[in-house]
């Protein structure tokens, strides 16, 4: 039987880690602040912006929101333009959607590099793709923590993982490709799956470690998966019966060494890492 892995441990000392740093740069005169971006029309971008502006009260930082509902592409982009003047602005967070593909790219791009904490501009991306980034996804970067620290309270750590399989479901910009790209640099052999495979379970029964981000609802059962894997789901689905993830928690966690919950699981250190990537940018 293996286990829900709990978060909780890791959350407050990332809590503790943050608010130390925070209490130290304004000792200094500095005062972190990041602003989020965000279109109000999104019910979910709209929650989560202010899940994060309480995290930020709590922690000490500065955070200020633009709702860019009513705005044009090119009003966006003079707000960013702005925002990457201002020298008391450490951090720029876009809450996605905020438009289509193309739009996105575009706002993305006017955003400074050094600003850009959610590893979303070019420039960026290419030193997430060339192993020496500047910032990384939130997300990836917060399930790779959860990983590590689940290891190690299991006397295990990612080394004993080096040429192991580890399996992404999932391949969006902001979380599937970089969770392939941090595969690599932690010396995994990453298969990365989409919606085009017609049979993901071939794959995912090769999986040492298993990284979710499908969002479909319990997509992974218990006979797609490998015996004592660890699966980090990172899937956020609202039904009928509440939220849940991409994996049958309840049926897969019997044949695994351990499993994130949803909710309560990577969404958790997801939130504090977007402010410790705004430390990091000073």
């Amino acid at each position: 039987m293996g286990e829900i892995i709990n978060v909780k441990p890791l959350e407050e000392k990332l809590k503790k880690e943050i608010e130390g740093k925070v209490f130290r740069l304004k000792h200094r005169g500095i005062h972190p602040k990041v602003v989020f971006l965000f279109s109000k029309e999104n019910k979910g971008a709209d929650i989560f912006h202010r899940i994060l502006v309480k995290l930020g009260e709590e922690l000490g930082v500065f955070t200020e929101t633009i709702d860019v509902m009513n705005f044009s592409i090119s009003e966006i982009k003079k707000v960013v333009e702005e925002l990457n003047k201002d020298p008391e602005i450490h951090g720029i967070f876009p809450i996605r959607p905020l438009g289509n593909k193309d739009i996105e790219t575009e706002i993305f791009s006017a955003i400074d590099p050094e600003k850009d904490i959610e590893c979303l501009t070019p420039e960026n991306i290419g030193r997430l793709f060339s192993f020496s980034p500047k910032f990384i996804p939130s997300t990836p970067e917060a399930s790779f923590e959860i990983l590590k620290f689940f290891l190690n309270e299991k006397k295990r750590s990612i080394k004993d993982y080096y040429g192991k399989v580890a399996v992404i479901v999932g391949r969006s910009i902001t979380v599937g490709r970089p969770l392939y790209i941090l595969s690599l640099m932690n010396n995994f052999v990453p298969i990365n799956l989409h919606s085009k495979v017609s049979d993901i379970s071939r794959f995912t029964k090769m999986g040492d470690i298993i990284f979710t981000c499908a969002g479909v609802p319990h997509l992974i059962k218990k006979g797609m998966v490998k015996e004592d894997s660890v699966i980090i789901d990172i899937g956020i689905n609202v039904t009928e019966k509440g939220i849940v993830g991409d994996v049958d928690t309840r049926g897969v966690v019997e044949k695994v060494l351990g499993i994130t919950p949803v909710p309560g699981g990577v969404g958790d250190i997801t939130n504090l890492f977007v402010f410790k990537s705004l430390l990091s940018a000073l």
